[in-house]
């Protein structure tokens, strides 16, 4: 069943790709994250057809294309906890134009920000094959960001704090 998401997520971002092409929208780099990244890139197997993506101030011509991708969540950067230089991590996803997804150790540092017990449960697949020593340094970067919520950051540090101690990180 989990192959059949992927075949889907698959299938809505070839949409859009295909799309973009047909309508001749070159469109700039789509950062993904979260669990369709995860996905995608073959981090995790669990279902889920939510598209998180980052916002880079897109113009209004890529906004057709992201309507293609059915469910999507547009995440402010203002609002994640990632840190500043995650392009230079992020990997471009293969069989796609222009789609890129980010490092399992950006991940990772991203769902500490919230913490759920499904961001546990991914955090603890994604650590198999993380660099701990990075996401500790990911970690530091993301507290040290000024442009970031400050209810956002606090939250972070907490549960960075929790995180730590839960995965000897």
């Amino acid at each position: 069943m989990n192959n059949k998401n992927k075949e889907l997520l698959i299938e809505l971002i070839s949409d859009m790709d295909t799309f973009a092409e047909m309508k001749n929208i070159n469109y700039p780099p789509v950062y993904l994250l979260g669990g369709a990244a995860c996905i995608i890139a073959g981090y995790l197997d669990r279902a889920t057809i939510d598209i998180d993506l980052l916002d880079m101030d897109y113009e209004a011509s890529v906004g057709r294309l992201f309507r293609l991708l059915d469910r999507f969540d547009m995440l402010d950067i203002y609002l994640t906890c990632i840190p500043m230089d995650f392009k230079d991590r992020a990997v471009k996803a293969e069989c796609f134009q222009n789609i890129y997804i980010l490092s399992r150790e950006d991940i990772i540092v991203s769902k500490i920000g919230r913490y759920s017990e499904k961001d546990i449960e991914d955090i603890s697949v994604l650590l198999k094959d993380a660099n701990k020593y990075l996401v500790s340094k990911l970690i530091k970067a993301v507290t040290l960001r000024e442009n970031i919520s400050i209810r956002v950051k606090q939250a972070f540090i907490i549960n960075a704090r929790l995180f730590k101690e839960r995965f000897d990180v």
